[in-house]
């Protein structure tokens, strides 16, 4: 359509229709604002209503100003993102070779076994792209499928590719959905005119659904690496019906008060059911020797009941580890006994559980990220009960 079919006041009606959409995203987004990535996208819908605003101020909208905004995008993206769960990132570089610019995920959600790619292009303009009738250099979507379905198998989330999903806000052709699902995608689209999401899958039409469906890499994991924090937090007295005690030592005081409001041990029993559990030789040798020191008959009981179900593995040598894990510079979090445990985890593919945040959060900081389960930490306290004060006595 031309600008000419418009009056000035059609124009502004049109400007203000998406500044009000701007305004209401920004209000849904201000719920999910702690999600890494979120504020950045609410900096550029404010940069869109800026320029809108002033358009419409100067009576100097066009109607390329409206078809070009990017608000429909964003609108697309934070529609999904309020219906995924546990997001971890919006907008994800992900390093990749051979491109000049990082790889963007729209949305990082299950976890980290989801990654989502929005589109909201037409579908004259998708079909274009496909078949060659587009500019020099720009991709299409069968190109970008390929793309992202590649670092997906480069970027694994315990151990497995995170699935690939493209949300369109438009329906395609069929010979389109079956291309990208042949390249390995999940194509969903958002049917305005049914106001529904419907997922495409071979073999079927169609069907209402989530873009998640609660099936991911983490609920499928069957062997358990169990760290040295762990071993400890599963046999404390804390963990085990005595956490009412204020001790003289202040941590312990502090462990307690989130023992009695969040325990430990029915999450790693949860965590533990009908899972293979292993543990290598250093991580066993050091829990034995604090246990020695620290703990307390009952404590030391549980241990000896916990082990029967411990498979205790040799260390693996650090050459045999990922390549990633042994460029780890040591020092401040990562130490030695903690990179032969997690170095044991990568090696069977087994994801480690742990309360070692520091350690999983430096690896991070240097480009590794390893697959973990964190819970909170505990000690061991049966002896130190002998000089705490039971809460509620004088």
């Amino acid at each position: 359509m031309q600008n000419h079919e418009y009056s000035i006041e059609e124009l502004t009606q049109l400007a203000q229709e998406k500044i009000d959409l701007g305004e209401k995203l920004l209000k849904g987004l201000s719920k999910r604002n702690t999600i890494e990535g979120v504020k950045k996208i609410q900096k550029k819908i404010s940069q869109e209503l800026k320029f809108l605003n002033r358009v419409k101020a100067n009576r100097t909208v066009t109607i390329n100003h409206i078809l070009c905004s990017n608000l429909t995008h964003f609108g697309c993206l934070v529609d999904c993102l309020l219906v995924s769960s546990d997001v971890k990132h919006v907008d994800y570089p992900l390093p990749v070779e051979d491109r000049a610019c990082p790889l963007r995920v729209d949305i990082v959600c299950d976890g980290g076994a989801t990654w989502i790619k929005v589109i909201a292009r037409n579908p004259k303009s998708l079909s274009d792209a496909v078949y060659g009738r587009t500019s020099y250099g720009s991709k299409s979507i069968l190109e970008q499928a390929e793309e992202y379905v590649q670092a997906a198998n480069n970027f694994p989330y315990m151990f497995r590719p995170p699935t690939v999903v493209f949300r369109f806000l438009c329906k395609l052709d069929d010979e389109l959905i079956e291309e990208l699902q042949r390249i390995g995608v999940r194509v969903v689209i958002l049917a305005d005119e049914l106001n529904e999401t419907s997922e495409i899958n071979p073999g079927c039409s169609s069907a209402f659904t989530d873009v998640s469906d609660g099936c991911s890499p983490k609920h499928e994991i069957r062997l358990l690496n169990v760290d040295v924090t762990t071993l400890i937090a599963y046999c404390s007295a804390m963990t085990n019906g005595s956490a009412h005690w204020e001790f003289k030592q202040p941590l312990l005081s502090e462990q307690a008060r989130w023992e009695r409001d969040k325990p430990v041990k029915p999450v790693l029993e949860r965590l533990f059911e009908g899972k293979q559990l292993i543990c290598c030789q250093t991580a066993y040798d050091s829990f034995n020797d604090i246990l020695t020191i620290l703990g307390g008959e009952q404590e030391k009981a549980r241990a000896m009941e916990l082990f029967h179900r411990i498979t205790i593995l040799p260390d693996v040598p650090l050459d045999q580890a990922p390549k990633e894990l042994q460029s780890l510079k040591l020092g401040g979090k990562i130490r030695p006994r903690s990179l032969q445990v997690f170095a044991f985890g990568l090696y069977h593919r087994a994801v480690t559980v742990t309360s070692n945040e520091g350690f999983t959060r430096a690896a991070r900081m240097q480009g590794l990220e390893i697959p973990v389960f964190l819970h909170d930490a505990r000690a061991l306290t049966e002896d130190k009960e002998r000089t705490a004060k039971a809460l509620g006595q004088e």
